[in-house]
């Protein structure tokens, strides 16, 4: 063997490592740190509500109240895993971990099928090392799970149209519609749309938007789709009727399009400047958003001089409709998070593929070098989150609670705020008293009860109330307290 096959070899074998190291880094980062308010403790308890009532149709926000924010196939998975592994921070991040690993396969069979072994080996690795779908990919989220089935549908598209052999491209048509399927249970509508909207602008030239028509299965497809999605839909508005609305036109419109839209009844609504969506997929992509804004920029050098060196495909434009759809989508969107990027993170993987592919023996180096960066941070973040990580949880604070030396301990009761950490970490048994008088109301007459505080809240307490309890710990801003003997 020569030297520079050795060399080649040794490269290879780091792309390996890098891969495994990260789905191992995030593997066993799923229980080192608490489920963090607010979004991750929230479908915690969530989770937690469907596995205590065994009510797999509806989740519940709170014990009668449903949660009709979101279809509900990320909370079955991880309500599953509950079932399996029990009620802890790994049980309830693995389910995303997994369909994370999902769409890593699914990006290797289509980059595989297009461009060859090569380049979906290096497909794999940038998106692994991508850091939001690195970060992403143990968090207890809806976006892991949606981004599979919106790599499936985009994915199933391609190689449906593509394939030369009639039986397997009819697979991949009907996995195209079991794709749609599923997708409407991951997300809804906008899923489809964030889906299709790819899918549109590619079809747009050359009358692809006939030939789509003809060529796939649309009648026994949507069968197909409605058969997998549409089974919770009626069952769940049958049960809460409202529940389409609310979901098809709140959640899916008014959201988007209202920036001072009132109707979420879950959370916040989350404001940005407009145009916000450009820095999150900066960011999120990182470091391969960096390495393809310095590719533009030498392109539209070299286009400015006339002398371009790269001339797109039809792969390439689809790649491109699937990596800008979504951002231009949400460009004029105040209401939106940093994870709504995630689903274009395969295309990203793709295109750097595209790129660097037929010169990796040459830039190979660099690149790898550029990979190792984020699982090193993803370690690095871990072992503070081990540390520091309570101090957007309630976790450690329920902790002391449970083990402090008391004989038959009463209520615990959050004064003016309970986080949802709160309730998950105490399995729903955290009480919340807005006042005074509701603190009496709830205090245990036979049981010393425990108060919860941020500071600040107890000086709004009275004097005679405050001598009733002492001080037990404090962790970050929050204070535990108990009744005095």
């Amino acid at each position: 063997m020569t030297d520079a096959s050795l060399k080649t070899s040794s490269r290879w074998l780091w792309v390996y490592l890098l891969i495994l190291l990260a789905i191992l880094v995030r593997l066993f980062s799923l229980g080192l740190y608490p489920l963090m308010d607010t979004s991750e403790a929230r479908y915690g308890e969530i989770v937690r509500l469907m596995v205590e009532t065994n009510d797999w149709i509806i989740p519940y926000f709170d014990y009668g109240v449903p949660f009709l924010g979101k279809p509900p196939l990320f909370i079955w998975l991880s309500a599953i895993s509950f079932k399996l592994f029990g009620i802890n921070e790994f049980a309830a991040r693995l389910p995303s971990l997994i369909c994370s690993l999902g769409t890593l396969a699914l990006v290797w069979k289509l980059a595989h099928f297009q461009m060859g072994e090569r380049k979906a080996k290096i497909s794999v690795l940038f998106l692994i090392t991508s850091a939001m779908f690195l970060v992403l990919s143990g968090a207890l989220l809806a976006d892991p799970v949606m981004t599979l089935t919106i790599t499936l549908i985009l994915g199933s598209f391609w190689m449906g149209w593509q394939s030369h052999n009639e039986s397997e491209a009819l697979r991949w048509q009907y996995l195209f519609f079991a794709g749609c399927g599923l997708a409407l249970l991951a997300k809804g509508l906008a899923a489809l749309v964030l889906a299709g909207g790819p899918i549109f602008l590619w079809c747009l030239p050359k009358g692809r938007l006939i030939t789509l028509w003809h060529k796939f299965p649309w009648i026994k497809g949507t069968i197909l789709a409605a058969a997998i999605a549409l089974p919770w839909y009626i069952s769940a508005e049958i049960r809460n009727p409202g529940l389409l609305e609310y979901m098809f036109i709140g959640e899916h419109f008014s959201r988007y399009l209202d920036s001072g839209w009132q109707g979420d009844e879950y959370g916040n609504a989350h404001v940005h400047a407009l145009g916000a969506i450009w820095g999150y997929l900066l960011a999120g992509g990182f470091p391969w958003t960096f390495v393809l804004l310095g590719v533009a920029i030498r392109q539209l050098w070299k286009f400015w001089q006339k002398k371009p060196t790269l001339r797109l495909t039809e792969w390439d434009y689809f790649l491109l409709c699937w990596l800008l759809f979504l951002p231009l989508f949400f460009t004029f969107t105040a209401n939106l998070i940093w994870t709504y990027t995630l689903p274009v993170m395969p295309a990203l993987a793709m295109i750097i593929a595209r790129l660097f592919g037929e010169s990796w023996s040459s830039h190979s180096g660099k690149l790898i070098t550029l990979a190792t960066l984020t699982p090193l941070l993803m370690i690095a973040t871990t072992m503070v989150m081990m540390n520091d990580g309570g101090k957007k949880s309630q976790k450690y604070l329920i902790a002391n609670m449970m083990t402090h030396p008391t004989e038959q301990p009463g209520h615990l009761i959050y004064f003016m705020k309970r986080p949802f950490s709160a309730r998950f970490y105490s399995q729903g048994q955290a009480l919340l008293a807005s006042s005074e008088e509701e603190i009496f109301d709830q205090l245990h007459r036979d049981r010393r009860d425990f108060l919860a505080t941020r500071d600040g809240n107890i000086n709004n307490l009275s004097a005679p109330l405050k001598d009733r309890f002492e001080k037990v710990s404090k962790y970050r801003n929050w204070t535990l307290w108990i009744e005095k003997k």
